[in-house]
């Protein structure tokens, strides 16, 4: 049934021909099938009248029966390609037994549908059954038996039939249908044969398509991800090929050098001029030419490339141009300059770096080395770093050390070390092992820095948190006394007022009432020292601010002294509160005349200039914004300052006046003051030599200056509105209340923020003005006020308090229309703090 394989084919090729021969064969089944159903009902219409008309129902529906089955078998073999399997050998069986059976029902036409003494509609059925099989031919030849059984089935009956007729005529219509037969079927046989062969070159064709396609993929695989450019350029000058490794490198496509016009419009002027000489070196030499080219990258670096390139012969030996082949070099010499950064970096750090070996023995030392300890490298190469040693470090620590490091592991430690003229200094000391590749120490790094600046500064630092807590302290005693202070300041107002007619009483309450103020000027200096003062930042000239008040300056100092003030010509603009750097001043001045007080010459000078910080300056205050600062020195020969006094000097309470010349705070408020300001206060003296002190303020740039001078107020009486009082100190409370009153004001009380809101609710419309203190406990004053102006939003408010706005209210505070009446204060301020409330006087 199945051709014999051609032993010259290849397996592979013989399924795909077999595979193509069904395809042929199933791909001319439908119109073969209509057809053979067209001409037999045509048979059946012309042979109606002469034949038995149930043989010729029976027979057309035997046809119709195989023919459909045949058109089914063909639709399963179309879903059977679009499944794509590989069976294909049942199909060519199928297919030959639907043909024979098609032929068998054609050939049985001959006896069953053949007329009797109809010579004529003999004739036809000979017509038509021949005309069958010749066009069997293109739609069964792809398969040898088909073909061939289909028309010797469907031809033999005939030439039987019409040798059983016994006539002349028909004897000759038989010879005539058997020599159809034999041409049919060498037609047939041959029309196979091409159709085969020709299957065959097709499927080699494609076979050696696909080996070329695969062999040329793997060819441009490999060159396209190798990694290195490679090119193919022409005699003429034209690029052939850029594989992609080389076309992604420096940003262009392989069309961008397969179009161009000139090389220098992708890789520049000069690569081009460089590779046109290396082309014709490569031309006129037997052997490959290399160079090496700075070429521009898609990274926007230039890449060292080495660059071979060899001439490419044709067939003739005749130059047809020459291949290119670039190695990016780059990382090679990015790695040794990398090597030669390190080096750098570790000849340039500011930290000691020395490098040993496994035993200990140094074999480097970097110029920082050198810096920090005194010893030149030829004194230490070879010994041991034991040479620094200070003996400040027990055998127990250098024994935990080595035992750290030959483990492998890191060792960091602070350590006291000694310097080469035997003076010592701290150091931060790290040892780390340098390992090889199987893991083996085979040197240690030891890299140190010194902690002599850092030492100096946290020790700055821990002064600045011992003086905030002073100040936290200091803070909170102050808020007591204010409190203390208003009640007795208030009191004494009263009872001056009450006793004008006694000059003698009056006069002893005046007394008493400028040493409260006294005291109330002392606790501004413990609240400036804790920062929780009263502080009016504005900017202004500190140059005419000391020219205004060097008249004060002058008349504090004595005529035996000799007093020198100098100021740049420049004006200096700083932001702060001019009162608070008077205060400063004249306390560090007056420190400075108590300090020459036994000196024979005496000499103290107040010199203003601008000063530029440098790295020692930045690196000694980080802490510091900007770069240029307004420098106040105040300088005296006096006996200057012991050592151990130099740590204290700042602290509150501290001095080394004798009993009742000094309360301590002069220092201490100045400290607290500068800082509050940005600033910086230090101090340089040796005992015996006098001192300097030196502030420094950040230099403003903006030229704004404010100084309007502030108003007195006068004792203003009211029209007995009704005033609450809101303070959770009684006795604070009761002070206010009797001032008011005498006054002539009415007054309401309430203890804390949530009775000032109860009480105000209860008499909403009465109530003229508010005086609330702020901190108080259950609920503060801001929040009561905040609930008070819901209630009504246009009662007057005036804030009463001990501490300062921004320390007390902080960000709580709803407005700035609201005043603050600082404690202790007198009646003048107060009486006219209420009118400008009530009235806006």
């Amino acid at each position: 049934m199945n051709n014999t394989p051609n032993p010259s084919l290849d397996l592979a090729i013989e399924n795909r021909v077999e595979s193509e021969q069904l395809k042929l064969l199933f791909k001319e089944m439908p119109p073969a099938i209509f057809t053979s159903i067209l001409i037999a009902s045509v048979l059946i219409y012309i042979e109606w009248d002469f034949i038995a008309h149930e043989v010729a129902t029976a027979w057309f529906v035997s046809l119709i029966v195989v023919t459909l089955i045949r058109f089914g078998m063909g639709i399963s073999f179309q879903k059977h390609l679009r499944n794509q399997t590989n069976e294909n050998a049942p199909w060519d069986t199928y297919f030959s037994v639907g043909s024979v059976a098609a032929g068998i029902i054609w050939g049985s036409s001959a006896f069953l549908l053949f007329p009797e003494n109809q010579m004529a509609h003999q004739v036809f059925l000979a017509f038509i059954l021949g005309g069958l099989s010749a066009g069997a031919i293109t739609s069964l030849s792809p398969l040898k038996f088909p073909i061939i059984s289909f028309l010797i089935l469907v031809l033999s009956p005939l030439i039987i039939r019409f040798l059983m007729e016994g006539s002349e005529i028909a004897a000759a219509m038989a010879g005539m249908t058997f020599l159809f037969l034999i041409s049919l079927l060498a037609n047939a046989l041959r029309t196979y044969s091409n159709i085969r062969e020709n299957i065959n070159l097709r499927m080699h064709s494609e076979q050696q398509e696909d080996v070329l396609f695969k062999s040329k993929q793997e060819l441009q695989a490999i060159l396209d991800n190798a990694p290195v450019g490679i090119w193919l350029v022409g005699t003429d000058g034209r690029y052939r090929y850029v594989n992609s490794t080389f076309c992604n490198a420096v940003g262009h496509g392989e069309r961008d050098f397969l179009e161009m016009s000139s090389l220098a419009n992708l890789l520049g002027e000069n690569v081009a001029a460089n590779w046109l000489e290396s082309d014709q070196a490569c031309f006129d030499s037997d052997s490959p030419h290399i160079s090496k080219e700075l070429i521009p990258f898609v990274d926007g670096k230039e890449h060292l490339m080495e660059i071979t390139k060899a001439k490419v012969l044709d067939k003739e030996g005749n130059i047809a141009g020459s291949v290119g082949v670039a190695v990016d070099i780059s990382e090679n010499h990015a790695v040794a300059e990398k090597l030669r950064k390190i080096s750098q970096a570790v000849e340039q750090a500011g930290e000691s770096i020395i490098i040993t070996d496994k035993s200990g023995v140094i074999e480097y030392t970097n110029p920082a080395f050198t810096k920090i300890t005194g010893f030149e490298p030829e004194e230490v190469l070879g010994k041991n770093p034991r040479i620094l040693k200070s003996g400040n470090q027990t055998a127990e620590y250098y024994e935990r050390l080595w035992k750290t490091i030959s483990q492998g592991k890191t060792w960091h430690s602070s350590v006291m070390d000694k310097r080469r003229d035997g003076s010592l200094y701290p150091a931060l000391m790290t040892i780390s092992p340098i390992l090889n590749r199987d893991g083996d120490i085979t040197h240690y790094v030891g890299i140190q820095q010194d902690m002599t600046d850092q030492n100096k500064l946290e020790e700055q630092f821990r002064q600045a948190q011992k003086m905030e807590a002073l100040g936290t302290l200091v803070g909170g005693i102050a808020h007591d006394f204010n409190n203390i202070l208003t009640g007795i300041t208030g009191n004494l107002d009263m009872a001056m007022y009450e006793t004008e007619h006694l000059p003698e009483v009056t006069e002893k309450l005046k007394i008493a009432e400028e040493l409260s103020f006294k005291a109330a000027d002392m606790i501004k200096q413990l609240m400036v020292f804790s920062r929780k003062g009263l502080v009016k930042m504005k900017p202004f000239g500190l140059i005419s601010f000391v020219e205004n008040i060097s008249v004060v300056i002058k008349t504090t100092i004595p005529e035996n002294i000799s007093f020198q003030l100098e100021t740049c010509t420049e004006e200096i603009i700083v932001r702060g509160d001019n009162n608070q750097i008077e205060q400063v001043m004249l306390n560090m001045l007056n420190n400075a005349r108590y300090a020459v007080s036994e000196v024979k010459e005496p000499k103290i000078s107040l010199v203003i200039d601008i000063f530029t910080a440098d790295t020692e300056f930045e690196n000694r205050y980080p802490n510091l914004t900007g770069s240029r600062f307004a420098h106040i020195m105040i300088k005296d020969n006096g006996g200057g300052i012991a050592e151990a006094d130099k740590k204290h000097i700042f602290e509150p309470f501290f001095t080394t006046k004798d009993v009742g010349l000094g309360t301590g705070l002069g220092l201490s408020m100045a400290y607290g003051v500068i800082k509050g300001h940005k600033g910086v206060l230090e101090v340089e003296s040796e005992l015996g030599k006098g001192a300097e002190f030196h502030i420094y303020l950040p230099i403003e740039e903006e030229k704004a200056i404010d100084l309007a001078p502030m108003n007195k107020s006068e004792i203003i009486f009211g029209n007995e509105e009704l005033v609450l009082v809101v303070d959770d100190n009684a006795d604070v409370r009761v002070t206010v209340k009797n001032i008011l009153i005498s006054l002539n004001y009415k007054v309401l009380e309430a203890v804390d923020g949530l009775d000032a809101v109860d009480v105000f609710s209860t008499n909403r419309d009465e109530i003229s003005l508010v005086i609330m203190d702020v901190v108080m406990p259950r609920l503060g004053g801001v929040k009561a006020v905040e609930r008070i102006c819901k209630i009504r939003p246009d009662i007057k408010i005036i804030f009463s308090t001990g501490y300062d706005k921004d320390a007390s209210l902080s960000n709580e505070m709803p407005s700035d229309e609201f005043d603050i009446l600082p404690k202790p204060f007198n009646v003048a301020k107060l009486s006219g703090l209420i009118k400008k409330r009530l009235h806006g006087g």
